[in-house]
């Protein structure tokens, strides 16, 4: 195969201007921009592009001079005539252009112009624009810009006017191209002291998260956090016999990592999960087998790998890290927890705890529903119980612990809140009907915090729930739905949380002389929320992503 220079004759110079003495941002091109010299970015797309023969700064800047020669570039000298402040880009870029050609005898014929302050500016971009600029041999200039179409006024005398037809959508107006600054590209019989136009003029469309151009501090900050955004891919599942909790909690730490690219990746199989995922409206990938998801790995090319399946096998993680991905479990108690960079463990304990595992109630991600409510104080008598027992109740523990409610108490407003994934529905619903006492049946709510802040009193299962009803202090009794779930850490006594153990394996007496001392005692409910509300959980979240991104920092040159 032939190399694409060999193919291409042209010879191609990219003049890269540096001015020293910047005013808004001091030192803004040799300043470090999310860890690097800003004009470092635009040095390296421009070495890594095939098509270019020379790469060369413009500078007046000593400092500048150290700076992009660490890229083993080439510096033009500029004069102080041409670092003045009013001096247009023009004259410099010919200036740089006709040193280098009388220096090396030699003739460029296309004169590309790039600016530091693009440092998001691809090298694929860069490519394909100067491919089809090299192809399009009518055009003699192309500029890069962005579609900038909104509804626009402009002043007419004293009178300001509408630069638009009708107000419709943004969509729907015609296209507005502003010119980004990242490229300016010319055939060099236009390049003068004057201009760098040609009479025929073209624009390249780049995409909108290269076009930044940084002028203010808000531009540097955008920037900053555009490089550091990262492809993250969210590995998880709900179904019935797991629930519906990883679910929630991915979506929940996908809300938080907002400034970066996300894709979900859940089996096709679980449509009770996938359903979910596509509700929220984030990139999904549903796979049907390993081959499918080896396929996403190779097109998305993710930085970091969150799992939140449970235990996971060492070879499986072993080759995702082989990937050069950063991996995160949450949860995982198998042996590929030991291989990965990061496991996160709110739930369980583990009996030999590894040095990549974080864990204990600090780690739990509490929805930010449940941050934006204070506890209620305890009542002396019960006027509301709440039974939830998550997204799926295998068990069926909510019609049993209905059943005794409606038995034992007088007088007491029942809510009863389904999960989207609760097998039971209609046998539930024609049992609440057939009573004369008022029963509140919710399903798959989005407010759920709000019932559990005003009840006096919740039944649950040992999962995720445990802690946002603890985030409100809420008194509440625990029935497990597995062996799984006994392993809850939280759920104990000394917490604040009335824990029965194996809800299967726990009798109707035991559970009914459980609830009638509640019942009786606002002194034990009280004790009950004070050691619920003596733990922090309303900062996990927060700190579940500082934890890993400060080891994925530790990992990266």
């Amino acid at each position: 195969m032939v190399p694409e220079k060999l193919m291409n004759p042209i010879k191609v110079i990219a003049v890269i201007p540096a001015r020293g003495g910047s005013k808004g941002i001091p030192r803004k091109n040799v300043r470090f921009l999310a860890g690097r010299p800003m004009i470092h970015y635009v040095l390296d797309a421009a070495q890594q592009c095939s098509l270019i023969d020379k790469v060369v700064v413009s500078t007046d800047s000593d400092e500048i001079s150290y700076v992009a020669g660490l890229k083993q570039v080439q510096v033009v000298k500029r004069p102080a005539y041409l670092a003045e402040d009013q001096v247009t880009l023009d004259p410099v870029i010919h200036h740089a252009v006709e040193s280098v050609e009388q220096a090396e005898h030699c003739r460029f014929d296309i004169v590309l112009t790039l600016q530091p302050t693009s440092p998001l500016l691809t090298q694929s971009t860069l490519n394909a624009a100067l491919t089809g600029f090299i192809a399009q041999h009518k055009v003699d200039s192309l500029i890069s810009v962005i579609d900038d179409r909104h509804l626009c006024w402009s002043k007419q005398g004293e009178d300001f006017v509408p630069a638009y037809q009708a107000r419709v959508n943004r969509q729907q107006l015609p296209s507005n191209y502003k010119e980004t600054g990242a490229f300016f590209m010319t055939r060099r019989q236009w390049l003068t002291p004057t201009s760098r136009l040609g009479k025929r003029v073209s624009v390249f469309e780049v995409p909108t998260s290269e076009a930044i151009d940084i002028d203010h501090a808000s531009d540097w900050w955008v920037a900053e956090k555009l490089l550091r955004r990262r492809r993250i891919l969210i590995r998880v599942d709900g179904y019935n016999k797991i629930g519906l909790g990883h679910i929630s909690r991915t979506l929940l730490l996908a809300h938080h990592l907002i400034d970066h690219e996300l894709l979900f990746v859940s089996e096709a199989q679980h449509e009770l999960g996938t359903q979910i995922l596509r509700d929220s409206h984030f990139p999904l990938r549903a796979i049907d087998a390993q081959q499918s998801y080896d396929m996403i790995l190779d097109e998305f090319k993710p930085h970091l790998v969150i799992n939140d399946v449970l235990d996971t096998d060492q070879n499986s993680m072993q080759a995702l890290k082989e990937r050069g991905c950063f991996v995160v479990n949450f949860e995982d108690l198998g042996e590929g927890g030991e291989v990965v960079d990061v496991v996160i463990n709110a739930l369980y304990e583990d009996p030999l705890p590894r040095k990549n595992t974080f864990w204990s109630q600090a780690y739990f991600c509490l929805r930010d529903e449940f941050r934006l409510l204070e506890p209620r104080p305890v009542v002396k008598e019960l006027k509301e119980i709440l039974i939830t027992f998550g997204g799926t109740d295998p068990n069926n523990f909510t019609h049993r612990v209905l059943e005794l409610l409606l038995a034992h108490t007088q007088g007491i407003m029942i809510t009863v809140i389904l999960g989207r994934g609760y097998q039971e529905v209609e046998a539930l619903e024609s049992f609440i009907n057939a009573q004369e006492r008022p029963i509140r049946l919710l399903k798959d709510i989005n407010n759920i915090s709000h019932y559990m802040h005003r009840a006096d009193l919740a039944f649950t299962s040992a999962g995720r729930t445990v802690y946002e009803i603890a985030s409100l202090g809420t008194p509440l009794i625990i029935l497990a739905q597995n062996d799984r779930e006994l392993l809850h850490t939280f759920a104990r006594y000394e917490h604040g949380v009335v824990n029965l153990g194996l809800g299967s394996h726990c009798s109707d007496s035991k559970l009914l002389k459980t609830l009638q001392r509640l019942l009786d005692s606002q002194e034990l409910r009280a004790e009950l929320q004070k050691k619920l509300l003596s733990h922090n959980l309303r900062g996990g979240v927060d700190r579940v992503i500082k934890t890993i991104f400060k080891q994925y920092e530790q990992t990266q040159p």
